[in-house]
């Protein structure tokens, strides 16, 4: 007769990733966070970015030419805050933890290509 020990299968659990409806890819270059008066992490993400100008000046010569004049740069930046999480200690740093790994894979694809000649 079979050992029960033996013939036992290690329960596994399957994970299956789904996109929610209302699922978006941004791109964010920022962050803000704080804290919650419980200790979680609040951080919202931004894409920040310069003011284009938004008119320019020409000179008429006589002669009918125009010459366009420099943009002037209107010194304001702006931070679209495109969406927010909130997340507990231990997940903050499984996060990092994720990230640091993911940060590591990049560099060596980074280096690879640099070896190669190939642009970044």
């Amino acid at each position: 007769m079979d050992n029960p020990a033996e013939t036992c299968e290690t329960p596994q659990i399957r994970f299956i990733s789904k996109k929610s409806d209302d699922y978006k890819l941004e791109f964010i270059n920022g962050a803000i966070s704080s804290l919650t008066p419980r200790g979680e992490i609040v951080c919202d993400f931004h894409l920040e970015s310069r003011e284009r100008p938004i008119e320019q000046e020409a000179a008429i010569a006589e002669d009918g030419t125009a010459a366009l004049s420099p943009f002037k740069d209107t010194g304001i930046f702006t931070r679209d805050v495109k969406f927010g999480i909130v997340l507990n200690v231990q997940f903050a740093k499984d996060l990092v933890e994720l990230l640091n790994t993911k940060i590591k894979e990049c560099e060596a694809v980074i280096a690879e290509r640099a070896k190669r000649g190939e642009h970044k």
